[in-house]
């Protein structure tokens, strides 16, 4: 019979303290004010003193009641203020071209094409004889050398600083570094070759991070050396220690597709499997009078394993869970699994109020809550008056799955925009692999550092490493492996949790008395989606950004998007995507002898006319040889990468007000057709300069 626990707000006292700190945060974020602190301080001093002076016991309910309300003000002025001391600062001192900058390096560097990623803090400005002490932190693209490959935290670097700000995207909907990089305290950028920056003689003292990452570099390192496979040493480099940027990018499709990505980073599972380790290592404990030592034994190692891999928010989660249930054994005290997942997210949003908005940290939460909450549900052996054991244990994976799947696949849906219709299947075949694959590359890696012969476990750990690979692989190819271009509004993720809410409140309360609340709900998200594919669709002309190819995307009011590119691939490119599937566009490639003619579109290459702007196309050299009797009036002309003339060239037929350059024109050529435009009086638009340029808002403004 399922036992599964009624939870109220008396067994979740934590959720009591989450709720008001969320939504102080959440206040900060959405409208930052100082002066709402100050009310809400306001507010703090008076409850507190009127729950004071009602303490005795004839005000008692006043006094219960004024408490709360002190208690809930207390939080959400907490979060407010928690938020506006860790946002980041956008106030840059003023420097000139004598400055030199001297930059800490705060991680290790990271491997791209060009050049190595490192997260730096300016810690000191040079003018000439003074120097100023600043705290700016910033990410700092370093070009490939042998000094900056060792470049470790700790190190100081100088160079002239000419910080760039991360740029949000002018795209709708599309994703946003810049907002991402601010919620982690970056505002800045820059870029450096050889001869822009020195390494100094001196290093500031390690950081207890730095020793953490250290010690990182030194377990990937001793792993590396025990013979396994480049690309599976690189898979358990992220699976067990943290370290990601290794992984080949077929393998990260594959796992992402198939519904194991949260196997490649380290978090509360691979914690878990660790704890259990040591849970069982240390079970002799238990018939001793050191029984106690058990618990304290586990939650130290888990915290040094989690600084050890970086301190994801899944791993800290894991780690302050099972701080908070060891500690509750050691004092000899019952705690929930809830309220101790509610109690270590109060912890980290204290202390680091920017997690909220954290992809990872949403996902991480949500999932376990899911477990929690929906699991004793989904578990069919709990009904069952004695099911076997390895009934239960089939059971209780699959209940788990189903759970975690049901609770973050909007979630995952509305950041990521696809749904791995296979996961399931593939978490019920794989993860049960995954304690095996730990405990044997553990076992390796403490073989090779205590130089016992290991040929034969590097032969176990690479087969079954190269099983889940494989697994991933097959399951990522499977027919309908994924359900793409999926579009959530935030509307929509709050109608759904309202569902989900109230068919665990029916489930727990073993009633129907909310199936009300979600057929209307189910209602609700059917209205939304019906009126977002028939409300006509707002007509844009966009010039997205972009390296390789020149793309110009035409929408109408009937949500159609027609897309024009360079690119011999006859996809739709990237850029916009997110823009087309938030208006439910049916997208159409369009290709030279192609003709498009209605009321207020007319396309018939090179020739457009966009709601009577006329657009030019030039993406060959078929102007360059002519010269016609009669020029005609152009609004817009869209130098590509494939033209290979002048502007004077153009301007032997045609009459053009706008020139606008492709990013993918090389920037020396850029400037002179820039400084040609100038000469003739035509107004240039550099989508370097512009981000992505909207054709239709400029005629608007004009």
């Amino acid at each position: 019979m399922n036992n599964a626990r009624r939870y109220t707000l008396q067994h979740v006292p934590f959720l009591r303290m989450l709720l008001p700190l969320i939504a102080g945060i959440t206040w900060q974020h959405i409208s930052p004010s100082s002066y709402i602190i100050y009310v809400w301080g306001i507010i703090v001093v008076g409850s507190c003193l009127v729950a004071w002076f009602t303490r005795n016991k004839a005000l008692s309910a006043l006094h219960q009641y004024t408490f709360n309300i002190s208690l809930v003000a207390v939080l959400i002025t907490a979060g407010m203020v928690s938020y506006r001391c860790n946002i980041a600062q956008d106030l840059l001192p003023d420097m000139s071209s004598r400055t030199v900058a001297t930059a800490r390096i705060e991680s290790p560097s990271v491997e791209s094409t060009h050049s190595y990623r490192t997260q730096a803090t300016i810690v000191a400005l040079h003018d000439d004889s003074s120097m100023r002490e600043v705290d700016i932190p910033v990410i700092l693209y370093i070009k490939k050398s042998f000094s900056a490959s060792h470049l470790s935290g700790g190190d100081l670097i100088y160079f002239t600083p000419q910080l760039q700000r991360f740029e949000s995207p002018t795209l709708p909907h599309s994703y946003d570094n810049a907002r991402q990089m601010a919620l982690k305290g970056y505002l800045y950028y820059q870029y450096l070759n050889d001869e822009q920056w020195q390494l100094s003689d001196y290093t500031t003292r390690a950081t207890l991070h730095d020793r953490a990452n250290r010690v990182q570099s030194q377990c990937i390192a001793s792993l590396r050396q025990c013979g396994l496979s480049p690309d599976n040493t690189a898979l358990m480099s992220a699976l067990l220690w943290g370290y990601r940027d290794d992984i080949p990018e077929d393998i990260r499709t594959d796992f992402s597709t198939a519904g194991l990505s949260h196997i490649l980073a380290v978090s509360g599972l691979h914690t878990g499997i660790i704890a259990f380790l040591l849970w069982f290592l240390l079970y002799p404990l238990r018939y001793t009078r050191l029984r106690k030592l058990q618990h304290i034994l586990t939650i130290t190692v888990l915290w040094i394993y989690a600084f050890i891999t970086g301190l994801s928010p899944s791993v800290t989660r894991a780690c302050l869970m099972a701080t908070f249930i060891g500690v509750a054994h050691i004092i000899d005290r019952r705690n929930t699994s809830l309220n101790a997942l509610c109690g270590s997210a109060v912890i980290i949003l204290l202390l680091s109020p920017m997690q909220l908005f954290d992809v990872g940290f949403q996902l991480s939460y949500t999932a376990v809550a899911g477990i929690i909450l929906f699991s004793p549900y989904c578990d069919l052996s709990s009904y069952l008056d004695k099911p076997h054991e390895s009934v239960r244990y089939v059971s209780g994976l699959i209940a788990a799955s189903i759970a975690a799947q049901v609770t973050t696949a909007p979630l995952a849906a509305y950041y990521f925009h696809y749904i791995p219709m296979w996961g399931l299947l593939s978490n019920l075949i794989f993860v049960p692999l995954l304690p095996l694959v730990v405990i044997a590359t553990l076992c390796l890696q403490l073989a090779h550092a205590c130089r016992v012969p290991h040929s034969y476990l590097t032969t176990i750990t690479d087969s079954m490493v190269d099983t889940l690979t494989q697994g991933a692989y097959t399951i990522a190819r499977l027919p309908g492996a994924t359900m793409n271009d999926v579009w959530i509004t935030p509307t929509m993720l709050l109608v759904y949790v309202v569902i989900l809410a109230s068919i665990w409140y029916m489930l727990s309360r073993r009633t129907l008395r909310a199936i009300i609340i979600v057929l209307v709900a189910i209602i609700v998200l059917q209205v939304i989606h019906i009126s977002a594919t028939v409300t006509p669709s707002t007509p844009r002309a966009y010039v997205p950004q972009e390296r390789e190819y020149t793309n110009i995307q035409l929408s109408d009011n009937r949500h159609n998007c027609y897309i024009i590119n360079t690119s011999p691939i006859a996809e739709p490119p990237r850029s916009g995507k997110e823009w087309r599937m938030s208006q439910h566009f049916t997208t159409h490639i369009i290709n030279h002898g192609d003709t498009i003619c209605n009321a207020d579109i007319y396309i018939a290459l090179p020739f457009i006319e966009y709601w009577g702007t006329k657009i030019l196309w030039v993406d060959d050299n078929t102007w360059r040889y002519c010269n016609s009797k009669q020029l005609y009036e152009i609004d817009y002309a869209i130098i590509t990468e494939a033209y290979k003339g002048r502007i004077k060239h153009l301007l032997s037929n045609f009459a053009i007000d706008n020139v606008i350059l492709s990013a993918t024109i090389f920037p020396q050529r850029a400037s002179e057709l820039a400084v040609e435009c100038k000469n003739h009086g035509i107004i240039c638009h550099d989508i370097r300069q512009d981000n992505t340029l909207d054709i239709a808002r400029l005629t608007e403004n004009n």
